[in-house]
């Protein structure tokens, strides 16, 4: 009977390593499995977060390119002042009514008939049913209460001035 016993605990204490080892597993793979599935989120994540910065990047594109052509165009169409220069030309974003993005260029640009002044005069072209151009203190205003946009060109004063030039040749070449 002291034989019996005795197997009986030994028994009991491999029945208890066994229960203890089964439930060691099972922590095992189910944190592994969790890992898994962790990083397969963060990269499903990165990958849609990364899409929505693309978007982003492509619809700013088309903003900005849409006020250097507004703006261009309403220079060209609405002289005097003739412009001869640019400079600062900016990205920039006013949160308007109801948070939405008003989004704007703004600069100064130096007119033919105040080139020996060198007096410069702000601007502001915000894109809105299609687009507003404000000259002068109003432009002023509209900028100062703006929000600098990152990006991918800084200064757009040189792509402006070439759109300008370019409608100015068309004008010229139709002649």
């Amino acid at each position: 009977m002291n034989k019996k016993t005795q197997m009986e605990k030994i028994f009991a204490m491999h029945k208890i390593q066994l229960c203890i080892s089964l439930v060691m597993v099972t922590i095992f793979l189910a944190s592994c499995n969790s890992k898994t599935d962790n990083k397969n989120n963060s990269s499903k994540d990165s990958l849609e977060s990364t899409i929505l910065i693309e978007k982003q990047n492509t619809s700013l594109d088309s903003i900005v390119l849409f006020l250097l052509d507004a703006s261009a165009k309403d220079f060209h169409d609405n002289q005097p002042p003739i412009p001869v220069n640019f400079r600062n030309v900016q990205v920039r974003n006013l949160i308007g009514q109801n948070s939405e993005n008003n989004y704007m260029i703004c600069g100064q640009f130096l007119a033919q008939d105040k080139q020996s002044k060198d007096e410069w005069t702000s601007f502001a072209t915000i894109k809105t049913d299609p687009y507003e151009q404000w000259i002068g203190s109003n432009a002023l205003t509209y900028c100062q209460n703006s929000k600098a946009i990152s990006y991918k060109i800084n200064d757009l004063s040189s792509a402006l001035k070439n759109r300008i030039d370019s409608l100015q040749n068309t004008k010229d070449q139709a002649k």
